[in-house]
């Protein structure tokens, strides 16, 4: 008598919906219900609504603004599920995986943006003295001599430092920086931004942020004493 050791089903290929979440937006070709199915016999876990935690967003045709929405404020925090249409779908139904893959860990991966800057800007108005007692990142490319910026800053009651930690309130960006974020660039200091925040606990982008200039020009115009 021969014994089978292993069946068929153990060798399975992992697919891409393997252990993942997906969320299907929008109208497709096909009807809804067959199409979860069909994500389910891949290992899909079907989602009814976006969040966090989710791997793949299926857009269909007709997707809702306010789910676009969600996806890009979705990103503005880091969290970037993989976008799929609906051919991308047949393509994986006909077994064409490897294209389509995506970690099983969902970690934070965010990209700094004016958006970022112009949506989390600093008021400089409605106090004498808006800082005092914040914590500030002072960006280490100024063009402003640093040992000034931080006797200034300390004059005014204002907590600044050369890093970021879960106490920081505002971080400020030199002039340089601000222009490669309109520019859609990046650099050094913007890199390592991104990387403290993706690399901490933090589920949404906290931080206010200013730049050189604008600090600049609030410390020249207000009095040089505490509160």
């Amino acid at each position: 008598m021969q014994y089978e050791l292993f069946s068929d089903t153990d060798f399975q290929q992992e697919t891409p919906f393997t252990g993942r979440s997906v969320c299907l937006l929008g109208s497709f070709r096909t009807a809804s219900k067959s199409l979860q199915k069909k994500l389910q016999a891949l290992g899909a876990d079907v989602k009814q609504g976006l969040s966090r935690t989710l791997h793949y967003a299926v857009l269909g045709s007709d997707v809702p603004a306010d789910a676009l929405d969600h996806l890009q404020q979705l990103a503005y925090h880091g969290y970037q599920p993989r976008i799929l249409s609906e051919r991308d779908l047949d393509d994986i139904f006909q077994g064409h995986y490897a294209p389509y893959k995506v970690p099983a860990q969902i970690s934070k991966d965010l990209h700094l943006t004016l958006r970022h800057y112009l949506g989390s800007q600093f008021r400089y108005d409605g106090s004498l003295n808006p800082l005092y007692m914040e914590e500030l990142y002072l960006a280490p490319d100024t063009e402003a001599p640093q040992a000034d910026l931080y006797q200034m800053l300390g004059n005014r009651g204002v907590y600044a430092n050369a890093y970021i930690d879960d106490t920081t309130d505002v971080l400020v960006i030199s002039d340089r920086s601000l222009q490669h974020l309109r520019d859609g660039q990046t650099d050094e200091s913007l890199r390592y931004i991104e990387q403290q925040y993706n690399q901490s606990r933090a589920q949404t982008f906290r931080f206010r942020m200013t730049s050189e200039g604008e600090l600049l020009a609030w410390l020249k115009a207000s009095p040089n004493s505490l509160p």
